[in-house]
């Protein structure tokens, strides 16, 4: 039994290496990285308020991430896990209607939202998937007034 396994490994491992030889390749294909801020449509709710679309921004993208053989302990793998991240925020202040607000409240509440000033391929984290939630994209212009509803973080 220990034979075969010898021998099934030894075929798997030159299949890697003639592969890396005939492609020329001794490293992962590499796709290339595109992750940009895209204009969203976010919809800013509070209970008791008028639901408000904003223009905002979000990261998206593909950054290049793999897993292969180490070249050097070829019973270990190498990993590499890249995602389109913000890199700064910036913060905007929007007031919403809230015609529901209980006596003595205001009618209408300052709202505070963040979108990403700059996005880049970084290091995946583990983010809550619950606290990301899904935007439409907008064929927002990014020259358009739309960037001035933010204010960049001193």
């Amino acid at each position: 039994m220990l034979r075969s396994w010898n021998r099934t490994f030894l075929v798997w491992w030159l299949c890697l290496v003639l592969d890396g030889l005939v492609l020329g390749q001794d490293s992962p294909r590499v796709v290339s990285d595109e992750c940009t801020v895209t204009p969203v449509l976010h919809v800013l709710q509070y209970p008791g308020c008028v639901p408000k679309p904003i223009p905002s921004f979000a990261c998206t993208g593909r950054c290049s991430s793999y897993i292969q053989v180490s070249g050097s302990k070829i019973w270990q793998m190498e990993r590499s896990c890249m995602c389109c991240q913000e890199s700064g925020e910036r913060e905007a202040s929007v007031s919403l209607f809230c015609p529901k607000a209980r006596p003595g409240e205001k009618k209408f509440r300052k709202v505070t939202t963040k979108a990403p000033l700059e996005c880049m391929c970084r290091p995946c984290t583990s983010i809550e998937e619950s606290s990301v939630v899904p935007q439409e994209i907008v064929n927002y212009a990014g020259e358009q007034p739309i960037s001035g509803h933010f204010a960049k973080p001193e």
